[in-house]
């Protein structure tokens, strides 16, 4: 080759190493918060298109190397804040100054349960509601089941066992409750009781609404709750709350957080008092039971980059209840233990995480004789529950991968059951892919495969189709099957209650629920003007549980009744909502529920659903540190109706409707001290025969907490 031609080549060499150089561009900035002017660290930083990304640090600073292009589309997202994206044409002048500005409705919230992976609210598929901190803050609520009877699409009802969820026109023994991702057990009477869990405990609360047993197996019909409690952190921080109300009611909590050598830790302490409600005698209801809850926990996370991550959650609840029912007084004592041990790895870029759950709840039950002390009757329950899963996720740009497998059993032992013990196990496997098909469409599709001991094998798909058809905007169309095995008490029930006239008996002939669940969901938002919601569902349920007359028998002439099948009822109804940003100070919010539902076999609507119910809240807010709420509550006509054993006919009527209205007052002091006081259904209304509701309340409450702000 001659010299010539080399030459030259040497040349365009020379000139395409300048021409990349000259095309590498980088891009440095700031990110403020447009409010306060404070820079934001942490704030994720993302060359949309590309894996190039970056965080800024403690100051707010970022900064990105070698992009190649000279038009380019920066994504900036942080939880809390709106997302904020900035075109460029490269180079730049002067460093960026970015400002984003904060959500007062938080659709970048990471939310784990629609899905069992994190995912932005605003991006998960399936229709999910969170109430988060601050609106369980505004309530003034003690418990779990005072912050959800303000959620739209819920409804609580209570009985002398507790307080129970209801959703989209399921009963509350076909929601499943969870904590942390941990299954609740403790069923009485099908419900379980959420007064127990304090509300200072909580973090935010998850709502999963249609069928999620493609996801959670059984009891999971109807859709998830799962409360997530404030995490452990390694700087050391205390919270301590305390407060008092009508009735004899008291309250205090504490936890405290901190650690060493990278172990983040927290324990608590909670005690709930309750000095009872025996106004209304007459009502059927009524809780009003005086009671003492005791909470005690301890929760451990290790990450390490050699092991993976480690949880530890221990918790120990300690329940009395007392009813005074005039010649008998009732005693309940109720202990549950739960364990739970979670270890997060990776295998081959899939990331695993093994868990192994314990639970066992204590039940006693015991009627004395008001006069003279002498015990009448007394019965124990116990329930034992072991679980252990492994599960997987895989994230690549344009679809997830997650799935699972697991093996769980469960076990009763009681003086209410045939036998006195009886046993379960169920397998599992389950697989869920998640695809962006198009720039603007998500598809979710899932199914799980349950193996239970006695009822065989049951299978539960899940399709879901989400649009996205402006940035600020979603449409999900969502189809489910779901299931419930009988609980043993449905199956094995054997129990009589002679002062009073009846017996119980289970059915060992029961066949396990099923339901097929359509949810449609148009969901549109603007950061700092408003939110609104409109959810469609549709139910059909085959072989309902539910217990009927029998007559009554010959030989003890007590009315007996038995669980049985119902061949098919179905639930249909909207939920509205409506968030709306009057001023920076006055936020209004509106939502209202259409329930329809019709036992097929009866031709009938089911028991005490209420067919509308509304709820409105007014808030306001002075110099950012002084809040007042007011809430009205309207619950429409239910339907009660039952077979009469004396004339064989049947009785049915419709209860009146009500509204609620109550008023809460917060203020912070010292940006350390929050005071609280309020009022609770103001205009005193109450119904002594089917309740639930004690009448007027008021509270009054002051937490504290401490926080050395030294990182965690």
């Amino acid at each position: 080759m001659s010299r010539a031609p080399v030459f030259l080549l040497q040349i365009l060499l020379v000139f395409q190493l300048l021409f990349a150089q000259s095309s590498s561009h980088s891009i440095i900035g700031k990110v403020f918060d447009s409010k306060t002017s404070n820079p934001l660290p942490a704030v994720n930083i993302v060359l949309k298109g590309t894996s190039i990304g970056t965080a800024t640090d403690d100051n707010g600073w970022f900064k990105i190397d070698t992009i190649v292009q000279q038009n380019c589309d920066l994504s900036f997202t942080m939880i809390g804040y709106a997302e904020h994206n900035e075109i460029l044409t490269l180079p730049l002048a002067k460093p960026l100054e970015i400002h984003l500005t904060q959500e007062r409705i938080e659709m970048s919230t990471i939310v784990v349960t629609g899905t069992k992976t994190e995912r932005y609210l605003k991006d998960v598929p399936v229709t999910t509601q969170v109430v988060n901190q601050d609106v369980i803050n505004e309530t003034g609520a003690v418990n779990l089941s005072e912050v959800l009877s303000e959620v739209t699409g819920i409804a609580i009802v209570e009985n002398q066992f507790g307080y129970g969820i209801e959703l989209s026109g399921f009963d509350s023994d076909h929601i499943l409750v969870m904590v942390d991702g941990m299954k609740l057990i403790g069923r009485t009477n099908g419900q379980l009781d959420i007064s127990q869990i304090p509300t200072e405990q909580i973090e935010r609360i998850e709502i999963v609404k249609g069928a999620s047993s493609a996801l959670y197996g059984s009891e999971a019909m109807g859709g998830v709750v799962n409360i997530i409690t404030k995490k452990p952190t390694s700087n050391f921080s205390t919270q301590v709350n305390a407060g008092i109300g009508s009735y004899g009611k008291a309250v205090g909590d504490i936890s405290l957080f901190g650690g060493l050598f990278g172990v983040n830790t927290k324990f608590y302490i909670s005690s709930q008092f309750y000095g009872g409600n025996a106004i209304y005698s007459e009502s059927l209801w009524e809780n009003g039971s005086e009671y003492n809850k005791n909470n005690i926990g301890l929760q451990i996370h290790k990450k390490t980059s050699t092991f993976g991550n480690i949880k530890i959650h221990f918790n120990n609840l300690m329940e009395k209840q007392i009813k005074d029912l005039g010649f008998f007084e009732d005693f309940s004592s109720n202990r549950r233990l739960t364990a739970y041990l979670e270890h997060q790895f990776n295998i081959k870029n899939f990331d695993c995480s093994t868990t192994l759950e314990h639970s066992n709840y204590n039940h006693l039950y015991e009627r004395y004789v008001t006069s003279s002390s002498f015990k009448k009757s007394s019965d124990t329950t116990l329930d034992k529950l072991n679980k252990v899963e492994f599960s997987f996720s895989k994230n690549e740009e344009d679809w997830t991968l997650n799935g699972g497998f697991g093996y769980e059993s469960e076990s009763i032992d009681s003086d209410r059951i045939f036998g006195n013990y009886q046993y379960s196990s169920l397998s599992h496997y389950y697989l869920q892919h998640e695809l962006n098909i198009l720039p603007k469409v998500i598809l979710l599709s899932g199914y799980r495969t349950d193996i239970h001991s006695i009822y065989g094998t049951y299978f539960s798909p899940k399709l879901s189709l989400m649009f996205k058809p402006e940035m600020i905007s979603r449409i999900r169309i969502s189809y489910g099957e779901g299931f419930r095995a009988p609980s043993f008490k449905e199956l094995y029930l054997n129990y009589t209650v002679f002062d009073i006239g009846y017996r119980i008996i289970g059915n060992t002939d029961l066949k396990p629920e099923t339901s097929k669940s359509v949810n449609v969901d148009f969901e549109r938002w603007h950061t700092n003007i408003y939110h609104g919601r409109i959810n469609f569902f549709y139910n059909e349920i085959s072989n309902l549980i539910d217990y009927i007359s029998n007559g009554t028998e010959q030989e003890t002439n007590l009315e007996l009744w038995q669980t049985s099948n119902i061949r098919k009822a179905r639930t249909q109804g909207v939920d509205l909502d409506l968030t709306y940003f009057l001023t920076d100070n006055i936020v209004w919010s509106v939502g209202y529920s259409i329930l329809d539902t019709w036992d097929v076999d009866n031709e009938s609507p089911i028991n005490l659903k209420s067919k509308h119910k509304a709820n409105s809240k007014l808030k306001i807010t002075l110099m950012e540190k002084y809040h007042f709420n007011i809430r009205f509550q309207y619950f429409g006509e239910r339907y009660y109706g039952e077979a009469s054993v004396v004339d064989d006919g049947t009785i049915d009527y419709w209860l009146d409707h009500y509204i609620l209205c109550h008023c809460s007052f917060n203020v912070k002091i010292l940006n350390s001290l929050q005071m609280k006081f309020g009022i609770n259904n103001i205009t005193d209304v109450f119904d002594e025969v089917w309740g639930p509701m004690p009448g007027r309340e008021w509270y009054f409450s002051l937490g504290y907490s401490f926080n050395n702000k030294k990182g965690e």
